[in-house]
């Protein structure tokens, strides 16, 4: 397996708790006219992005 696999096999793994959770506690609340298990589910017609938040300087950026 590639070492960019492995990294992001890694990071998936570390995220996917957190997203079973909301989708869990919240996947019934409504995102404008779309639920959170919609938006997770990656429902076709839905326009929507599921990201990370960054907590980059943002003065300094990337080091």
């Amino acid at each position: 397996m590639s070492r960019l696999k492995e990294k992001l096999g890694q990071k998936i793994d570390e995220w996917r708790p957190r997203t079973t959770k909301l989708l869990k506690e919240h996947g019934d609340k409504k995102v404008g006219e779309v639920t959170i298990a919609q938006v997770i589910g990656g429902a076709r017609g839905v326009k929507s992005l599921t990201t990370d938040i960054s907590y980059l300087d943002p003065f300094e950026g990337i080091r």
